[in-house]
């Protein structure tokens, strides 16, 4: 196992940055994003990438701040890319109303906790037949009434239905949260994805441009030499058919590097006549870091707990569990007070203002045959108009009340509520263990394909330094013509494809090593 060193960064920054020797302007740099592309299709699958970092641990770190941008091109870095993804995709945005949602419940389950007040006012006109809610009398006129309440209910006791209902509430928005991340990750990866596509397909449009120079230089020099003739009419046709199929890929490369620009566009949300250009990598490492000497055990142990999928599994487990309790409290009898606060008017009510005193006959007595009237002093009771602010306030009246609800029979519901309750949580909680399984094997496997990577890179290293000095002795044979037109590009062919499988197997050892520095929580950043 190879130790952890950055001594190497800048000889190889100045090596990728320079020619390679006797083919002109071809750069290895050119090649060297094609292996990103390979690596980062093998992991595509993979559902445990994290969130706005997964962009930092395989290439923030590789990306410098400088833009190589043509004239009114805005810059754009990798991490420049994500944030705008992320702010314009819909599922991020609907992820995120859901987590308010799920926020706006949770209050709504503390409000469960407390008592409920409310006022309620009305007017009545009514016709005919009607009793005063007032006076309590029959009514055979129009009468219009008019009534007010305040009425509070608390429940003191319903088996912690409602308390295991409010507990649920919070895991609910820590499930939310962990929701939003997991869809944080896949637009990120998606962002990151559509990134490195539109690099690749430039740096393949700029090898296809200028191998197709280089080819065209060849074709010249072929044709002198048939025109001197220094070669057979087949050798020159060979050369010149290289050079149509060079033509061909630099319009093949430039058709890939349009559509994949778009592509970013739309991800991004950006209009297509926008102009955006793109960092370029810089600096990366090409040795494993010390986290691959920890065993795959380890790294699961100590991130199994912060992957958004195994963070929301875990939270519907708890959320099951609040579930069931919930449902089994159904059983429980119910317990609550209630009060109640009225007053009410009545456009016929009157008020009772006293007694006047009246002289009314009685009869009358007879003095022999004259008949003499006998009166008496009576005190009737006398009725005054009753205001609306009068009644109101005299028409109050209170009442406070216990209600007791016991749950005897109600068709199998509450049994059936808890079954389901019960089935629930046993799914949540495979639902955990398949996560758990999920990313332990992921894990192993971004262990495992991490170290093979880079004893891959050692191969293609030694296999790139052999076929350079074939190229090299071959360039000095060609040009002292002692070799054909045909082994000298077939051993050039070999050289190149030598070199491009180097950076691949670089590029994709790096990816598979910060895949593994990601799981154990340890993200790269472009400092």
């Amino acid at each position: 196992m190879r130790a952890f060193s950055t001594s190497w960064l800048f000889p190889t920054y100045l090596w990728l940055r320079s020619p390679l020797p006797g083919i002109g302007a071809i750069k290895v740099n050119r090649l060297i994003l094609k292996g990103i592309l390979h690596s980062f299709c093998i992991y595509w699958g993979m559902r445990f990438f994290p969130t706005s970092f997964l962009a930092a641990v395989f290439l923030a770190s590789s990306f410098h701040s400088v833009a190589q941008s043509a004239l009114g091109a805005e810059s754009y870095s990798l991490q420049a890319c994500v944030d705008k993804a992320l702010a314009y995709q819909f599922s991020v945005r609907q992820a995120a109303n859901n987590v308010r949602a799920a926020q706006s419940d949770r209050l709504a389950s503390v409000g469960g906790l407390l008592p409920t007040v409310n006022a309620g006012a009305g007017n009545f006109f009514n016709s005919g037949l009607s009793i005063d809610p007032v006076t309590n009398e029959v009514n055979r006129n129009a009468l219009s009434t008019a009534s007010g309440s305040l009425v509070a209910q608390w429940t003191i006791f319903d088996g912690f239905q409602t308390w295991n209902s409010y507990r649920q509430s919070q895991v609910q928005v820590a499930l939310a949260q962990a929701q939003l991340d997991e869809a944080r990750n896949g637009v990120a990866l998606n962002a990151a994805s559509q990134f490195l596509a539109v690099l690749l397909a430039d740096e393949a449009l700029r090898i296809a441009q200028e191998q197709e120079t280089v080819s065209n230089q060849l074709k010249n020099r072929s044709k002198k030499l048939l025109d001197a003739g220094a070669i057979a009419v087949n050798e020159y046709l060979s050369v010149e058919s290289q050079w149509m199929a060079d033509v061909q890929r630099s319009v093949v490369s430039a058709n890939q590097y349009t559509l994949g620009l778009l592509v970013l566009k739309q991800f991004m949300g950006l209009p297509t006549s926008a102009e955006l250009d793109l960092v370029r990598p810089t600096n990366l490492p090409n040795g494993p870091s010390a986290v691959l000497a920890l065993l795959p055990e380890a790294v699961f142990q100590s991130s199994v707990l912060k992957q958004p999928l195994v963070r929301a599994a875990e939270h519907q487990l708890m959320a099951s569990h609040y579930g069931l309790k919930r449902a089994q409290g159904s059983r429980a009898p119910t317990l609550s007070v209630s009060g109640q606060v009225s007053t009410s008017y009545s456009d016929r009510a009157r008020k009772f203002g006293g007694y006047d005193s009246q002289v009314l006959p009685v009869g009358f007595w007879l003095d022999g045959v004259t008949q003499i009237p006998v009166f008496t002093q009576v005190q009737t009771p006398k009725f005054l108009d009753f205001g609306f602010a009068d009644q109101v306030s005299e028409n109050v009246r209170q009442f406070v009340g216990l209600n007791l609800s016991i749950p005897l029979f109600n068709g199998f519901r509450i049994a059936n509520a808890v079954k389901r309750a019960e089935l629930a949580l046993d799914n949540a909680e495979i639902q955990v263990q398949q996560q758990r399984d999920t990313y332990r094997q992921a894990v192993e496997r971004a262990h495992a394909d991490a170290v093979a990577a880079w004893r891959q890179y050692d191969a293609s290293l030694a296999a790139e330094q052999s076929a350079e000095r074939a190229y090299q002795d071959a360039t000095v044979r060609f040009e002292a013509g002692s070799i054909s037109v045909y082994d000298f590009v077939s051993i050039k062919n070999i050289y190149l494809a030598s070199a491009s499988n180097r950076v691949r197997a670089l590029y994709d050892s790096q990816f598979k090593n910060y895949i593994v520095e990601f799981y154990l929580n340890n993200p790269l950043r472009n400092e």
